[in-house]
C-alpha cells in the first residue's frame, strides 16, 4: 500500500514538474520508467524544438527522492570534409618589355678601381693602363687606388685621379709583375716629391711577393722633387723630373721620372713618359698650364725597375712605412706619428709588405717595358687632357 501510495504521489510530482516547467517555458510531454537501480528516469520534450531535458529521479529514504534534470546529450554532428581541390597554377603573366638601362658603376668604386677609358663625375676621359691580372685576384688581393700608402692631401683635384697607371707584363726572367703607380705629368703632380706605387710580382713557383710605398724623387729636406727643365736635353741627374721647359723652347722629349733608391729590401723605379704638359703655371690652376702637342697625351710609358735578392735578407710578411722603414706591426707607436719634410707634415701610415723567399732578382738587362696604352674609350671616344 505504502509503494502505491509513493508511487502515486511521485506520479502526481511529474505532474506538477510538467505544469510548472510549462508554466515558465513551454508544454512539456513527459515519460517516466522505472531503472535498474531503483529510481525513476523521467524524460520531458518541449514541443519548442530546443534541446530535450532528461530527468532521473532516485528514491531515497521513506518519501525521500532526488529530481536530477540536464540537457539531454546530442550527438555532435559530423563536418563533412572539405572536397579536394586541385590547385591550378596561375597562369604566368608575361613581363613587359623594358629596353636595358646600363647602371654605371657608383662614383665611389670608379674613384677607387681600375676602368676602361671613359669619362665620369668631372673628370674628362682618361685611362688606367692595364687591368690587374686573374693572378693577383687570385692571391687575394683588392687592387684599389685607395690603399693605405696612398698620398693623402696632395693632387686633390680629379687629375689626381686620372693620374694612377696599371702596368703588368712579364720579364724576361719569366717571373709576372703587375704595378700601379701614379704618374701626373702636370704641373700639379711635378710639383710633389711623393708617388705612391703598389707592386705585385709572381715569382717561377707562383708565389706572389707585394710591395707598396712613396717614391721618392727629392732630396734631402726639400719639399719637392728634384727637377730638371730641359729644351730637348736629356739629363743623368738622380733622383730626377725631367720636365720640358716653356716660353720660347718648342723641342719636347718624354718626361724622365727616377725614383731615390728605395728601402733596401724594396723595388727601386724609373719611368720615361709621353708628356702632357710644360713645366710652369700653378699646379692647383689647369688655365694656367701650357699643353703639348694634341691629345692623346701620357698614353706611351716606358718602366724599369730593379729588385735585387742580395741586398737585403727580409723576407716573409712584415710591415713597414711609406718610407720603407720595417716597424713590429700596425699597433706600433711609430704608425701614429707623423715626420716633416720639408716644412711638410706628413703622418705616418704602415702596410703590410710580403717578399716571398723564392723571389729572384730583377735587374738589367731585361727589366723593363715600353708600350702603348688603349686610349680610346666606348664610342670611340678619345683620351683627353690632363690623363
Amino acid at each position: 500500500m505504502k509503494r502505491l501510495l509513493f508511487a502515486a504521489a511521485l506520479a502526481a510530482l511529474l505532474v506538477v514538474l510538467v505544469v510548472s516547467t510549462a508554466q515558465a517555458q513551454a508544454p512539456y510531454g513527459c515519460a517516466t520508467t522505472a531503472t535498474a537501480a531503483g529510481g525513476w528516469l523521467a524524460e520531458c520534450e518541449p514541443d519548442t524544438g530546443a534541446r530535450p531535458l532528461q530527468c532521473v529521479v532516485t528514491v531515497g529514504t521513506g518519501n525521500a527522492f532526488r529530481l536530477e534534470c540536464n540537457p539531454r546529450a546530442v550527438p555532435p554532428t559530423a563536418t563533412p570534409a572539405p572536397p579536394t581541390v586541385t590547385p591550378v597554377p596561375p597562369t604566368p603573366i608575361p613581363p613587359t618589355a623594358v629596353p636595358p638601362t646600363a647602371t654605371p658603376p657608383p662614383a665611389a668604386h670608379e674613384d677607387m678601381h681600375w676602368h676602361a677609358p671613359a669619362a665620369h663625375g668631372d673628370r674628362p676621359v682618361h685611362e688606367h693602363g692595364d687591368a690587374p691580372p686573374a693572378w693577383v685576384i687570385a692571391a687575394g688581393y683588392d687592387v684599389s687606388f685607395s690603399h693605405n700608402h696612398g698620398t693623402p692631401g696632395e693632387n686633390v683635384a680629379y687629375w689626381k685621379h686620372t693620374a694612377f697607371k696599371g702596368w703588368g707584363g712579364r720579364f724576361s726572367d719569366g717571373q709576372d709583375w703587375y704595378g700601379v703607380f701614379h704618374l701626373d705629368t702636370n704641373p700639379a703632380g711635378q710639383s710633389v716629391r711623393f708617388h705612391s706605387y703598389q707592386l705585385w710580382i709572381k715569382d717561377a713557383t707562383g708565389a706572389v711577393s707585394h710591395f707598396s710605398g712613396w717614391m721618392d724623387f727629392g732630396t734631402g729636406n726639400n719639399a719637392g722633387p728634384q727637377t730638371v727643365i730641359t729644351c730637348g736635353q736629356d739629363s743623368s741627374v738622380r733622383p730626377i723630373m725631367l720636365l720640358n721647359q716653356g716660353g720660347s723652347c718648342t723641342a719636347t722629349r718624354f718626361e724622365n721620372w727616377y725614383d731615390n733608391n728605395g728601402p733596401a729590401w724594396g723595388p727601386d723605379f724609373g719611368f720615361n713618359i709621353n708628356p702632357t704638359y710644360r713645366a710652369g703655371g700653378d699646379p692647383a690652376n689647369p688655365a694656367t698650364w701650357t699643353r703639348i702637342g694634341s691629345e692623346p697625351r701620357n698614353v706611351e710609358r716606358r718602366i724599369e725597375f730593379a729588385w735585387y735578392a742580395n741586398r737585403s735578407a727580409q723576407r716573409g710578411t712584415f710591415w713597414a712605412d711609406q718610407f720603407g722603414r720595417i716597424v713590429t706591426g700596425p699597433s706600433d707607436p711609430a704608425c701614429s706619428s707623423s715626420v716633416t719634410v720639408g716644412g711638410r707634415s706628413y703622418a705616418i701610415v704602415c702596410a703590410q709588405q710580403t717578399v716571398q723567399p723564392t723571389l729572384q732578382s730583377v735587374v738589367f738587362p731585361g727589366n723593363s717595358a715600353q708600350r702603348v696604352f688603349p686610349n680610346t674609350g666606348e664610342g670611340g671616344v678619345r683620351v683627353t687632357f690632363p690623363n
